[in-house]
């Protein structure tokens, strides 16, 4: 009999294991050895990778693959991707050659008592095929490097099946002669865990957070369907039901403004992440002055680090890298600094999560502009100077981004959206230009970013955001253009709303980028 298969959709459950002490000791030698493998592939094929591009046809091909590109010769350019996929595969670049690499790195581990081995087939193809992803990008992405995994960051193991490898059965995890208990919430006051446990079991993997007592280890369950709706138990009606009509958003680096028929919101992603942004701060100060003690060669004088070609034969480990001395102090100060990311981490997707609850609310169209966080993450290029001459600062958002994590919202927001059965759709930012545009004049003005705030024709002051979420909202079908007829009916309502919107935030602390003057 044919085997059924499964739906296009899938969802996780994540849920704490009860380890005992030596369970936890070999599921932290298991993690150890999946990072090490995973590294030594990375090195392998990053030899392979420089003698490739070293060579003539490679890169003769390259040039001529570049130039069809300009020329737009269709014909030559499929001629030329097939030349250079047969380089590549001679060369040993493909998912099954990575696999067949990383299975010889596995059998040095052996099981205990030298019968099986550590890591399963499965999971070592699973790490394999992570490697392959970070090597396609860096082939025919947008790719720079392939960097190695750091122990900290190895935090998840996957199997291909819930057959062999990582096995999931009766409320227990089965994975190299361990018999794991999944820990189920007693209570489960929306019966989410009870109807996604009646799902089929695609597969699972092994995933582990750092607390100050060490790691803990949890069970992720990729199961087949939609995840369960959230019901109220006493109605039955749901937690989280949609709205009806249409929805603007326009997103920012720590900021999103919202509008919909009924409901206007403008307010700062993830503000709890603040305290602990605080916290993280100190504790870099600390053990950066803990290194500074500990490693008195690796500084200069006045404080900055000496170049590594300066550095003595003794400062460099045997791979030609800093050879770093880590006092007690210092190794508490990185484990308390790793719960902390853990923690903000965590915070974070829990506000995003409540910020998308909220807006689901506001209607069942969902409408925001393009962005792209990781562009303007990155340093200015050009260096500017102030006026005493002195070069200016070249960040950006960078610390922003990384704080508030927007498209990570993003993406939430439009799971939750598209799962309710509503629409979520990405309007063309450089033809709408929400923050340029008035639908009053019909005329686009360019604005400086400090200027937070449109003076209307009639003298009426529209708070920037919250009015390009309107214009947002009030886009045609075509994602390229405002329709201003639906602009002007429903503009005196909007404002209405945005007035309370105002006066709601006057009482709050909230970022000089909203520009609100507080008068609490």
């Amino acid at each position: 009999m044919a085997r059924k298969s499964p739906s296009k959709n899938a969802f996780v459950l994540t849920l704490p294991l009860q380890c005992e002490a030596w369970q936890r000791d070999r599921l932290d030698t298991i993690f150890q050895v999946g990072n090490d493998i995973k590294n030594n592939l990375i090195a392998y094929e990053q030899k392979q990778y420089q003698n490739l591009i070293s060579r003539k046809d490679w890169k003769a091909n390259q040039a001529a693959l570049s130039a069809a590109y300009e020329a737009e010769d269709e014909e030559l350019i499929k001629v030329l991707c097939e030349r250079r996929n047969e380089l590549l595969s001679n060369a040993g670049f493909g998912k099954y050659r990575f696999e067949k690499q990383i299975n010889k790195y596995r059998k040095h581990y052996r099981g205990k008592n030298g019968k099986g081995f550590l890591i399963p087939v499965h999971v070592a193809q699973k790490i394999s095929s992570s490697v392959w992803a970070a090597y396609e990008k860096l082939l025919y992405g947008n790719g720079q490097q392939v960097h190695f995994s750091k122990w900290s960051e190895f935090t998840t193991i996957t199997a291909k099946t819930n057959a062999s490898g990582i096995r999931y059965a009766d409320g227990f995890v089965f994975i190299n002669g361990m018999r794991l208990r999944m820990v189920f919430d007693r209570k489960d006051p929306y019966g989410y865990q009870r109807e996604a446990m009646t799902r089929t079991v695609r597969y699972c993997g092994i995933h582990r957070r750092w607390y100050a007592s060490g790691w803990k280890y949890f069970v992720k369950l990729t199961l087949d369907g939609l995840p369960p709706l959230k019901t109220k138990p006493d109605t039955g009606e749901l937690l989280h039901p949609m709205g009806e009509g249409r929805v603007g958003h326009d997103i920012g680096t720590q900021t999103i403004a919202s509008v919909g028929n009924g409901a206007v919101l403008l307010t700062e992603l993830a503000d709890k992440v603040k305290g602990i942004d605080a916290e993280l701060w100190k504790l870099n100060r600390a053990m950066d002055r803990s290194r500074k003690a500990t490693n008195p060669g690796m500084f200069n004088p006045d404080g900055t680090i000496v170049p590594k070609d300066k550095l003595p034969s003794n400062g460099l480990n045997h791979r030609g890298r800093r050879k770093w001395i880590k006092s007690k102090r210092y190794i508490v100060l990185e484990s308390r600094r790793r719960e902390l990311y853990r923690r903000q981490k965590e915070m974070r997707i829990q506000q995003h999560n409540e910020l998308a609850n909220r807006l689901l609310s506001f209607g069942n169209e969902h409408y925001i502009e393009e962005m792209r966080f990781r562009a303007l993450a990155k340093r200015a290029k050009e260096t500017k100077r102030n006026r005493k001459g002195k070069p200016s600062r070249k960040k950006r958002f960078g610390k922003s981004i990384s704080n508030k994590a927007p498209a990570l919202f993003i993406s939430t927001i439009k799971r939750k959206v598209l799962h309710a059965g509503g629409s979520f759709q990405k309007v063309d930012t450089i033809s709408v230009k929400a923050s340029q545009y008035n639908h009053l004049t019909e005329a686009y003005t360019k604005k400086n970013l400090s200027k937070r705030w449109n003076t209307m024709p009639d003298g009426t002051k529209v708070q920037r955001d919250l009015y390009s979420a309107f214009l947002i909202q009030n886009v045609e079908d075509s994602l390229k253009q405002i329709d201003t007829e639906r602009c002007n009916q429903s503009y005196n309502s909007f404002l209405f709303l945005h007035d309370k919107e105002i006066q709601r935030l006057t009482l709050l602390v909230t970022p000089s980028s909203m520009g609100i003057q507080h008068i609490a």
